[in-house]
């Protein structure tokens, strides 16, 4: 597939067939995408790819968090969780209203919580030791570098923000070490392209709106 085009096709895919991902497969893919850069070479990544009863016994925990009504984000990381406001808040409210229009909410969190049912994932995790905050920008190059390289497998992938939200459920089922900082879970595998949370098809606001352009006209006057 070409870069350009994979690029414009990837999207989040938040259904997915039974059929495991080979772990040979997933070694190649990491093989891959461990040459995303990375801040004066660190590569502050670390990951924990997970399958099987492992998956089930942590989306499992992650449900029994969310029956439990104990929601509040308990993140490795001091930071304040907010809700998007303003011109977010309707780029996020057009998404919703199109994701309510296919299943119900109460569905919608069971599944983001358990990696939409996929029948892999991977947990990126990075040394608390890591210089900030450049390992935050690091492991965002890696997870786009991840999902970009799945295609190429025919795989789809989802960034799924809540094992950094509630990291005690992923660290007591992994046995992750307190000296590791839990920052995002990637859903992986095969896509089931029948199902309507895949027919999901979200807009990106034109260029025009995103860029200010310095200097760019002085250099096309001296053309």
């Amino acid at each position: 597939m070409e870069l350009l085009e994979t690029i414009k096709s990837r999207r989040s895919i938040r259904a997915y067939k039974p059929d495991q991902v080979p772990r040979e497969i997933l070694t190649e893919l990491l093989e891959v995408a461990r040459w995303a850069p990375s801040g004066s070479n660190t590569q502050p990544w670390e990951f924990i790819v997970l399958a099987g009863e492992t998956l089930g016994e942590l989306n499992r925990a992650m449900i029994e968090r969310l029956h439990s009504g104990k929601m509040k984000p308990e993140p490795d990381e001091d930071m304040p969780f907010s809700f998007p406001t303003g011109l977010y808040k309707e780029r996020s409210a057009k998404f919703y209203k199109k994701v309510l229009a296919v299943i119900k909410m109460q569905e919608w969190y069971e599944k983001s919580m358990s990696f939409f049912d996929a029948p892999a994932a991977i947990i990126i995790v990075t040394d608390k030791s890591a210089p900030q905050p450049w390992w935050l920008f690091d492991i965002g190059l890696i997870s786009q570098t991840i999902a970009l390289t799945a295609q190429n497998y025919g795989l789809g992938t989802c960034m799924v923000g809540h094992p950094a939200a509630y990291p005690k459920e992923v660290r007591t089922v992994l046995n992750i070490p307190e000296s590791k900082r839990i920052v995002v879970g990637i859903a992986i595998g095969y896509p089931d392209w029948d199902h309507p949370l895949n027919s999901l098809r979200t807009e990106r606001e034109p260029v025009e709106k995103l860029v200010t352009w310095r200097g760019m006209a002085e250099e096309e006057e001296k053309k």
